[in-house]
């Protein structure tokens, strides 16, 4: 009997993985297709969608041939995407400019105008758990509106598409038969109500978006059509999931109960606890609620919270103030750090350098919601080292997850008890440590095998659609991981905490101070 297998494409901030799982639930093959980033200004970030979907058929191509495996053997196939990152096209499928980024700041006036009108702020957070932010797609898509030509007269001539991208590359996938998403994606447009499950009327209607350009929302798990052998590498299969990459990697912990909680550390980190299938009367105001997965007619809920500066700090620290000269040799001082704080008794265990670094490079997310914050270093001497201001940068990382899920922890009613962790800077061995100490509960990281958790999700949900297997079978399965313990007593961690905020609390004071006196048109003061 033919050997079938599930193909999984995690298409990311950075780049494409794809893998192909088999009915073991082993990966069977891996390939991975990085595509380029582009910055045309400060703060902007852009994607060529044409780009994005050659790395898929690279991916899918090489994954085939590594496996040796023919096209006939896929049984079934799912997508995680980027969530926010947003395009037009036009009817025939071709993008009228390239995709914005989540990460792009473009559009603070336009969230800023719409944030100050009347009661909008309150109205949209009840209605999409989210907050009016550029980093969403709402306000994307009304700069490409009002600043694209190309966006314009194709409105203008009633042959246009907006969506995020897994439903460009759905319609791809399937030679331009579907045009979909599901309910993970389109709540991170801020333009679907996850209250009603349908694309919010009076919020289309405020931005002028017509509801004709928007995809279909459909279960996550469902028939999001059938991939063309002519358009998609031979392949002829069901597309069976789509689902955002955050809440792929949730599932792919298997963080399936209320309670549970994962963050990926990346571009920036990713915070996500599920809440289970009843959203709160009254959402949190310092936190996001959202949709992470729908099966059938049953939705389930998570807390987020997003750290937008994590992975690119540790980049502009190594590029642009030459802090160390290759992730290595971060690595390399991350073990001495590490080998030293296990010799350490706990009394001693406080900020002995004083040295911190707030990561806001590009504003600052839960709990706080200031685009405004950049990032800081406070403490600096002349006995200050590159290797201080590196071991900073990391503490300053987990404090700010600390901060998410300090937060969730308070609003929850459902105890956190393990925190499980995916992404390239779960390596770093002493980063990994702070961050249990900070928080108090172990911090679980995944083994080697392990390490491609938004693909996995996804092939967990494919794998269960097609009746391979049960949450509770893979439950039964799941993969040691690496366990960092929390060494500090209670008083030590709060002392170190409460030192955090405090400096917080400086720099939101200093901001509130910088725009007040901005909108005087005065000069701030410290």
């Amino acid at each position: 009997m033919t050997q079938k297998y599930l193909l999984s494409i995690d298409q990311g901030t950075t780049g494409t993985k794809v893998i192909l799982l088999n009915d073991k639930e082993e990966i069977h093959a891996v390939s991975y297709q990085k595509h380029t980033q582009f910055y045309p200004k400060p703060a902007w970030a852009e994607h060529d969608p044409n780009e994005i979907w050659i790395c898929i058929q690279k991916g899918v191509q090489e994954v085939l041939s590594n496996g040796k495996i023919e096209p006939s053997q896929i049984t079934a196939i799912g997508l995680a995407n980027q969530g926010e990152t947003v395009l037009f096209w036009d009817d025939l499928g071709q993008p009228l400019y390239p995709a914005i980024v989540w990460s792009c700041r473009r559009s603070q006036a336009i969230a800023e105008k719409w944030e100050a009108q009347d009661d909008w702020g309150a109205k949209v957070f009840e209605k999409t758990g989210l907050r009016i932010d550029p980093y969403f797609s709402a306000t994307k898509i009304r700069w490409m509106m009002d600043e694209v030509e190309q966006v314009h007269s194709h409105i203008r001539d009633q042959k246009v598409r907006c969506s995020t991208l897994d439903s460009w590359l759905i319609w791809k996938m399937t030679g331009g038969r579907s045009f979909v998403t599901d309910p993970s994606t389109a709540a991170r447009t801020l333009l679907y109500n996850i209250r009603t499950g349908s694309w919010d009327q009076e919020i289309l209607d405020y931005l002028s978006i017509d509801s004709s350009w928007l995809p279909e929302v459909i279960p996550t798990t469902g028939c999001f059509g059938t991939t063309s052998q002519v358009a998609f590498c031979g392949i002829e299969a069901p597309i069976v999931v789509s689902i955002v990459d955050q809440p792929a990697a949730l599932y792919g912990h298997l963080c399936t109960d209320p309670g549970t909680s994962k963050c990926t550390y990346g571009t920036g980190c990713f915070v996500y606890m599920n809440i289970g299938t009843e959203l709160p009367d009254k959402p949190t105001e310092s936190l996001l609620s959202t949709i992470v997965w729908a099966k059938g007619d049953k939705v389930t809920y998570a807390l987020d919270g997003a750290i937008y500066s994590a992975g690119s700090v540790v980049d502009w620290a190594m590029e642009s103030l030459s802090l160390f000269d290759s992730i290595d040799e971060l690595q390399q001082w991350s073990a001495d750090w590490h080998h030293q704080m296990l010799t350490t008794v706990d009394e001693h265990c406080d900020n002995p350098s004083n040295l911190w670094f707030v990561p806001s490079l590009s504003g600052v997310g839960a709990p706080y919601w200031n685009s405004d914050f950049r990032g800081l270093f406070l403490g600096l001497s002349h006995g200050t080292s590159k290797k201080d201001m590196a071991k900073a940068i990391l503490e300053g990382i987990a404090h700010r997850v600390a901060d998410v899920l300090d937060t969730m922890k308070n609003v929850s009613v459902h105890p956190m008890t393990v925190l499980r962790v995916d992404g390239g800077l779960t390596k770093n061995e002493y980063l990994m440590q702070v961050q249990a100490d900070l928080l108090g509960i172990p911090v679980d990281v995944p083994s080697t095998s392990t390490a491609e958790t938004t693909a996995l999700g996804t092939a967990y949900l494919i794998g269960e659609a097609c009746g391979w297997w049960t949450t509770e079978d893979l439950k039964k399965k799941l993969v040691k991981t690496k366990t960092y313990y929390p060494r500090l007593s209670p008083t030590n961690r709060e002392g170190i905490r409460s030192e955090w905020t405090n400096l917080m609390q400086l720099m939101t004071k200093f901001y509130s101070k910088k725009i007040s006196a901005e909108a005087k048109g005065g000069r701030s003061q410290p």
